[in-house]
């Protein structure tokens, strides 16, 4: 089985390197039917500090926290008409588990990035969970806060070796 580090820069390849997996995959996002390359990418997991407001579940107060967090893959892709948007792409295996605040953060760290030379200058995007659907069936109301969900059982038509990290039959 591969590792969560080992598969990142699987995907970050297959964007720079297959306009087949580039259309598949904007065909699962609100950027479908866009004619786009990738035109800057990281699978280093970039870290970024950002403030952000979150209500307490059990008081409802909003408490304000600073915090370091990453995103696994960033890919920003450019359309014919020279917009940039970006995928804040979060890989998880099968018996992974998300550390608190972790999906909400992914969109406010995204917001935060924007227009930023140093994140891909991208002026929009879409937060995306890929996993194997084991981990999402297990993590299904953790993991709303993403804009999309990707399976490893589907995105293994691109990328043969999620295959092994997958819980089949499905």
């Amino acid at each position: 089985m591969l590792t969560e580090k080992q598969i990142d820069p699987l995907i970050e390849e297959a964007f720079n390197e297959s306009d087949a997996f580039v259309e598949w995959f904007l065909s699962k996002t609100k950027f479908r039917g866009i004619d786009a390359k990738c035109v800057w990418s990281r699978s280093d997991h970039p870290w970024g500090r950002f403030t952000f407001e979150i209500s307490d579940p059990n008081t409802g107060a909003t408490e304000q926290i600073t915090r370091d967090s990453e995103t696994d893959v960033l890919v920003v892709l450019e359309g014919t008409t020279g917009k940039r948007f970006a995928f804040h792409i979060e890989n998880k295996l099968a018996g992974g588990h998300f550390t608190l605040h972790q999906p909400d953060m992914y969109k406010m760290r995204a917001n935060s990035w924007l227009n930023d030379d140093k994140f891909g200058d991208y002026d929009d995007f879409e937060t995306v969970l890929i996993s194997p659907l084991a981990f999402y069936k297990n993590n299904i109301e953790a993991a709303k806060p993403f804009d999309r969900y990707i399976s490893y059982e589907e995105a293994s038509i691109f990328l043969p070796e999620l295959s092994e990290n997958c819980v089949w039959p499905i």
